[in-house]
């Protein structure tokens, strides 16, 4: 009796020390597409890694790591502190990214009937889908986008599961700011053939650019998220729009602002929500075409 009563007492303690140390669980997560991997700049590399540390993600998922492998990304994730890495670098030509301070888990890398790919797995117990649908179709971005909610429905609706990406649409919630600007730029472009861009990703295809839904702007990517019951993380927190794309250095003549970039959160994960942003400041103006967006959960 005596010894069982001085088990509870060491369990008791126990417990007591554990939640002390960590009372609550949280993450910090940033997501971003680094233009054809920092476009192999070291001093952008340089740049990206001094301001990361002050940003202090537990978490970044990325797109387009061009020219980096399993091997590359490691190191290059140690210059910020985030001990693990994965990569989906075989069979894309944009690959895609995650490092972490905590171990990643149960990766998944799926590039099988999908446009880009994505990249799955498990940090901190909770579940992350990484994802760049197509910039020039958007029944290729439906296709792609049905396979990974499918996967995550397969998934208890009680766990936390956030989507994050380029997702190269846009939202119907911020429609007021995509005029007739807008629409002059994606009826340019509409139906024109895309072979001589140079990117890898169209070597082997023909493309004909299919963005718009009935010579109208389409929402039906972003739409079709919401249907699924996800969140859109950056309005959560946040009321006025912002641009994720173009960046200042990378702002042609005929670009018009616009939010590709997002991080999708299920129920689950949007209780947490602390904080949601798209950072704009004087690194990200250059970094790449894309600013970053950041998340903060607690829970």
């Amino acid at each position: 009796m005596i010894n069982r009563i001085f088990f509870l007492v060491i369990i008791l303690f126990s417990s007591i020390g554990v939640n002390s140390q960590n009372p609550s669980a949280s993450m910090k997560l940033v997501n971003y597409n680094v233009l054809h991997g920092f476009e192999s700049d070291t001093l952008k590399m340089a740049e990206y890694t001094n301001w990361v540390k002050k940003i202090n993600p537990d978490v970044v998922a990325y797109e387009e790591l061009n020219g980096f492998t399993q091997e590359k990304l490691e190191a290059f994730a140690k210059k910020y502190g985030h001990k693990y890495a994965v990569i989906n670098e075989h069979g894309v030509t944009h690959p895609l990214g995650l490092t972490s301070k905590y171990p990643i888990v149960m990766v998944q890398r799926v590039v099988e009937n999908m446009w880009h790919s994505y990249l799955y797995a498990i940090i901190n117990n909770v579940h992350i889908f990484v994802t760049h649908l197509s910039p020039f179709d958007r029944d290729s971005r439906l296709h792609d986008i049905e396979i990974i909610l499918a996967h995550a429905k397969l998934l208890p609706a009680n766990e936390k599961i956030i989507i994050a990406g380029d997702f190269n649409s846009l939202a119907a919630i911020d429609s007021s700011q995509y005029g007739q600007e807008a629409l002059n730029h994606l009826r340019l472009l509409e139906g024109k053939k895309e072979p001589k861009s140079g990117l890898p990703i169209v070597k082997y295809k023909t493309i004909y650019r299919h963005n718009m839904n009935k010579g109208q702007i389409d929402y039906s990517v972003t739409n079709r998220m919401l249907e699924a019951g996800f969140k859109d993380a950056f309005y959560s927190t946040n009321k006025n729009f912002k641009r994720s794309a173009p960046t200042i250095k990378y702002a042609g003549v005929k670009s018009y602002p616009h939010r590709i970039d997002y991080i999708w959160l299920n129920e689950s994960a949007a209780k947490t929500i602390k904080y949601a942003d798209i950072i704009q400041d004087k690194q990200t103006d250059e970094i790449s075409d894309h600013y970053p967006v950041i998340i903060k959960m607690t829970w």
